[in-house]
């Protein structure tokens, strides 16, 4: 069965304004060592404890792994290549932003075995990329897919938001004309979520942020689909489109509930039918680790009824559905709950969702798991 590894590395050059994932701007050189230093060392705690896994995926997420220097991603690999084995064909992703596409990183990237690049495009309107705080234009994320096929990479995901505040129908279309224009291999497509301590969360409870109600969202959902199906870009997942062979290897293994482990602050693993997160922060991280502070922060065992229920909701995530014969406990009432629904389709003994029900996700999962 397929396992994944996660790196999370968390310098960025500034925190978005809908940002709520583990980071920190502070990217000095020492900064840089503590957390090289630190990670070496979970990496050799998990090679005592599990021994030498087998990987077959590697992703590097954060943060910006790409604001890492050619040296110090140098390093990083080698450690983890010194204490685990991956597949020879593995799909290695490493997340990007704009401004750090260069082509001396890149093609030194390329030669340490990275396959994938997940790009942080977000959108392709200016003034939205400024609502959001981010550090680069338009131009530039053009200018990164250029960079990026030249240095060798082919497969490239372009991350995309939808729902922004401003957002409308218009821009959104000149922005899907503008991506598939580029011919990304992949499309994730993220709706704004907005969180308390951000920027924009903060905006909210002023009464100063203003998204597009539900009606455009929906609309929007639609045209997203209806252009990157265009594109020859196909729905594999809710929000993930991707050509024919370029689907998310490192992503199904979550979605089919599998093994995958996570280094870094925040990162979540799911080994041997534990749940855990070693360090919900970064200065968590460094002192529990300088301090030889082993036990998690999160730990959570996922067996027998539970375990079926995380398979069902990741599982009808994805366009082929769930193959109903991985439940043994639950299949029944969850059988009878879709049939009642009207949110589901039922074929070979496979459960998906509808049309209908993927646009209701939320509702039909929460009809299939509820008393």
């Amino acid at each position: 069965m397929p396992r994944g590894l996660y790196v999370h590395i968390p310098f960025c050059h500034k925190k978005c304004h809908y940002c709520d994932f583990v980071i920190t701007t502070d990217r000095s050189v020492p900064a840089r060592e503590r957390f090289l230093s630190a990670i070496e060392r979970e990496i050799r705690f998990a090679r005592e404890k599990y021994g030498r896994l087998n990987f077959d995926t590697l992703y590097f997420g954060g943060g910006t792994p790409s604001t890492l220097s050619i040296e110090e991603m140098a390093r990083l690999i080698r450690m983890l290549r010194q204490a685990f084995n991956f597949r020879p064909s593995a799909e290695i992703t490493c997340e990007m932003n704009p401004e750090d596409a260069d082509e001396k990183k890149l093609r030194a990237w390329r030669d340490f075995g990275i396959n994938r690049a997940s790009l942080g495009a977000q959108s392709f309107d200016n003034t939205l990329l400024t609502v959001m705080g981010r550090s680069h234009d338009s131009e530039a994320i053009t200018r990164a897919v250029i960079r990026l096929r030249d240095s060798g990479f082919q497969n490239i995901n372009l991350d995309l938001i939808i729902k922004l505040p401003g957002q409308t129908i218009g821009i959104l279309s000149e922005t899907l004309d503008r991506l598939t224009a580029l011919k990304p291999s992949h499309v994730s497509v993220y709706d704004l979520d907005v969180h308390e301590k951000t920027v924009f969360g903060h905006d909210r409870k002023k009464g100063r942020l203003k998204l597009p109600d539900e009606e455009i969202h929906f609309e929007m959902s639609r045209l997203v689909e209806s252009k990157l199906a265009g594109a020859k870009l196909h729905r594999y997942e809710l929000l993930n489109y991707a050509r024919p062979g370029a689907e998310s290897n490192h992503n199904l293994i979550y979605w089919h509930n599998q093994e995958y482990l996570g280094l870094g602050p925040g990162a979540f693993s799911y080994l041997e039918g534990v749940r855990f997160q070693f360090a919900e922060n970064v200065l968590r991280y460094f002192r529990k680790i300088e301090s030889h502070d082993w036990s998690p922060d999160v730990r959570d065992e996922i067996s027998g009824e539970k375990k079926e229920i995380e398979t069902l909701l990741t599982g009808l995530r994805l366009a082929e559905g769930i193959d109903l014969s991985r439940l043994t406990i639950i299949r029944e009432r969850i059988e009878q709950k879709a049939a009642e629904s009207g949110l589901f389709e039922r074929e070979n003994g496979t459960l998906r969702l509808s049309r209908r029900g993927r646009g209701l996700a939320e509702t039909a999962f929460s009809i299939l798991i509820g008393g």
